[in-house]
């Protein structure tokens, strides 16, 4: 039985900060050239979210958060709410809207039973989002939940919802942002009731949900047993998944493919995406090393979940230490970067939100950054105060 609950959030003041002034993606999707300008305007989402300043930057966080609170920048509603969440945005030369609602969803061990983790996390960022929670005490980003809504309850509930006027509206990062504040007593209930049989498999936030977990453990407290969650109906027409190309050294990387896989050359980076895309085999992955070549193994190597990440992670990667491999959803970003740095880029083939899904079924927890939700839910359209 999924905990999911309506909160009483902490927004920006309209008439201090639009919208789209206030938001950055999460912490571990901005990329440098983004960082420069949103840290250019003084009230973005990104001086809460990602401080500077070394072991002080917790301290600078949490001093802002009471500042802006204390001044009226950011004010708490006056009742508990669900907080709708309409995205609009590009993609693949069309125009695409997803629904979903920001929520308190449980971390409690009784909670986390109907929590489906699909990602492994690692220790570093753990530690870095443990020691932001505790200065803050307040959840700033969202994590990113998916719902099997196979009656369609939620979103007929959320259809019903976008037919009265947003309560504020705003564009960031190429996506525009329609948002309504949910608090309705009826309404409210009647969200808690349809999502309440549902579980609820994490896409996006797996550190920031263990460290939500552990921090619970050290204060097990009713205020501490909460955090803030985006929650989207897997079947909503607006959802996808960006594959996530993996940038690693080029030593010995073409001669472990050869090994492997049979290997077929090909002319450019779009001739291969298309490919890879249309190849048979599920562990296919494309490879670049200065040259372009479909990699398709002759043996599924272990791997069990029909994924190639999870192919990859076993048979090429298993040896190489994770702060070595740089990330891209972006599979021009990932070329360019292996070309400035005399590296080499894995392409990952495309997935769909059912195979993920299936995945976790099969074999549990898959490598991290293992899917890539686009868009990303941004930080900033509500926080969690957790005291």
């Amino acid at each position: 039985m999924a905990d999911i609950r309506a909160f009483r959030g902490a927004r920006y003041d309209p008439s201090r900060v639009p919208l789209g002034k206030a938001l950055c993606p999460p912490y571990d999707a901005i990329v440098p050239e983004l960082e420069r300008a949103l840290r250019k305007t003084p009230l973005n989402a990104i001086h809460l979210e990602l401080p500077r300043g070394g072991a002080a930057r917790y301290a600078r966080s949490a001093s802002l958060w009471k500042n802006w609170r204390k001044r009226g920048v950011l004010r708490d509603d006056p009742e508990p709410s669900f907080y709708m969440v309409e995205q609009t945005f590009s993609f693949r030369g069309g125009r695409l809207t997803r629904r979903g609602l920001l929520g308190a969803m449980g971390v409690t061990p009784a909670a986390h039973r109907s929590v489906i983790p699909h990602e492994k996390t690692l220790a570093k960022p753990k530690a870095d989002r443990l020691r932001l929670l505790s200065a803050v005490r307040a959840n700033i980003s969202p994590i990113f939940g998916l719902v099997k809504d196979s009656r369609g309850t939620v979103r007929r509930l959320l259809a019903a919802a976008a037919r009265r006027p947003p309560s504020s509206t705003g564009a960031a990062q190429g996506v525009d942002y329609r948002i309504w504040a949910l608090g309705d007593p009826g309404q409210v209930k009647a969200l808690e009731s349809a999502l309440r049989p549902l579980s609820v498999l994490i896409a996006d936030g797996h550190h920031r949900y263990e460290v939500s977990r552990e921090f619970h453990r050290r204060h097990p407290q009713p205020w501490a047993e909460t955090l803030l969650a985006f929650i989207c109906p897997e079947e909503d027409r607006g959802l996808r998944v960006l594959e996530t190309h993996r940038v690693i050294p080029a030593e010995g990387v073409l001669g472990a493919a050869e090994r492997l896989c049979a290997l077929k050359k090909l002319s450019s980076r779009g001739a291969l995406l298309k490919a890879l895309a249309a190849s048979g085999n599920p562990y296919a992955f494309g490879l670049f090393d200065g040259g372009y070549r479909l990699a398709e193994p002759r043996s599924r190597g272990g791997a069990r979940s029909g994924l190639c990440v999870e192919w990859l992670s076993r048979n090429l990667l298993a040896d190489l230490p994770p702060d070595r491999i740089v990330y891209s959803h972006e599979a021009d970003r990932a070329e360019r970067l292996a070309r400035e740095s005399g590296k080499a880029v894995l392409f990952v083939k495309p997935m769909v939100v059912a195979q993920v899904r299936r995945a976790v079924a099969a074999v549990g927890l898959l490598p991290q950054k293992s899917t890539y939700f686009y868009p990303k839910i941004a930080t900033g359209i509500v926080f969690k105060p957790l005291a």
